[in-house]
């Protein structure tokens, strides 16, 4: 087999099975070198290779996946943690956390420190682990996760089926390790769609993570408030990511996807994303709009923006025959932004909780402030 064909081999497998790849002998490094020149490939990461029209097309977390892929294929024995395992396990966060395209691998001595170029240990004395293991099953590509223990690899499975090919086996540090991490390295806002995602898919419990925290030397006071907010009935990351802003602004911790009936409408029900329920009787309802409501077909189910528009007035009609009395519209900009998101909450006297974030101190057991 010449070289192109050897190259064209490798980009064409890696595609296929969704992840970067590197070169094995010394004429296929020369001739990604010289494809790296002329624009046809791209380095992500040291020693490791896109095409580059197929990696233009793809999303951050899942080029960070792709670059996992490959290293651990590379590098079988490494545990990929923090963010790096948040990806592998699919977890829904802000995609901005992968700006610094850092890849995250468990360290069981010494301080967190930078390996090389963009790698980064995170400290981890004997980390619960697992492997995800991904495989081709009648036709099928799937993901089962199975656990390890802390020194061994993955128990062989009752959980693959006889006729299973193995594509790939990543070892990461257990879904409650990696939440932990997670927790105590980026904001609340950023990281409460994590929580919220992995509590909805029952990938990990609440008490599974509290264990963890009680083997960490750090505090984890982070963590414990996004235990105590995370709420599996948001839908998705953008509505995580809206309602851990909402909290983070201060405002009253609202009720999730609250169902309404309207008497003298024929559409019956009607569920709505945030609501809350005030003592005097007003009943604010915050609907969250996608970045794609008004242009992506997918999420308009091919209607125009006039009919999206018109349907959008017919769901106010109706909660307003359910007694709402205020209904707030914030897209992802505005959530992000926060400015425009807390300016409409205050014009619609949304209530405040007793406990700002910005007046919040972590305290002893006498109350003592630390």
């Amino acid at each position: 087999m010449n070289t192109h064909h050897a190259i064209e081999r490798l980009c064409n497998d890696a595609e296929r099975h969704r992840r970067c790849f590197y070169p094995s002998t010394e004429a296929e490094r020369q001739a990604i070198y010289t494809r790296l020149r002329n624009g046809i490939l791209v380095r992500p990461h040291r020693n490791i290779y896109a095409r580059r029209t197929y990696w233009d097309a793809i999303p951050p977390p899942e080029k960070h996946r792709h670059i996992i892929r490959a290293l651990s294929q590379q590098y079988p024995q490494r545990v990929f943690a923090d963010i790096s395992a948040a990806a592998i396990f699919n977890l829904e966060y802000h995609w901005n956390l992968h700006q610094r395209q850092t890849i995250f691998i468990a360290a069981s001595n010494g301080n967190s420190a930078r390996v090389h170029g963009n790698v980064q240990r995170v400290f981890a004395k004997n980390p619960p682990i697992c492997s995800v293991v991904r495989y081709q099953s009648s036709g099928r590509l799937r993901t089962v996760l199975l656990p390890s223990t802390t020194t061994g690899p993955a128990t062989t499975a009752p959980s693959l089926p006889a006729n299973a090919v193995i594509i790939d086996r990543v070892s990461v540090t257990s879904p409650a390790r990696t939440l932990v991490d997670c927790g105590l390295h980026y904001p609340f806002t950023q990281t409460i769609a994590m929580f919220d995602s992995a509590l909805r898919r029952g990938i990990v419990t609440r008490e599974q993570i509290l264990e963890i925290c009680d083997t960490m030397q750090r505090d984890c006071g982070p963590v414990q408030r996004l235990l105590y907010y995370t709420n599996p009935l948001n839908e998705n990351g953008g509505e995580s990511f809206c309602y851990g802003t909402i909290i983070d602004e201060g405002f009253a911790v609202p009720e999730l996807q609250h169902v309404f009936i309207a008497p003298q409408s024929e559409q019956g029900t009607l569920r709505v994303d945030f609501v809350w329920h005030t003592p005097d009787g007003r009943v604010i309802v915050l609907e969250f709009d996608g970045t794609d409501k008004y242009v992506n077909p997918s999420m308009t189910s091919k209607r125009s923006i006039r009919q999206v528009v018109h349907d959008e007035r017919r769901r106010e009609d109706f909660l307003k025959q359910a007694g709402v009395t205020t209904i707030i519209r914030v897209n992802y900009a505005e959530v992000e932004q926060r400015t425009p998101l807390t300016r409409k909450l205050l014009d619609a006297n949304v209530p405040m909780a007793r406990a700002h974030p910005f007046y919040e101190r972590y305290t002893d057991v006498a109350g003592r402030v630390w």
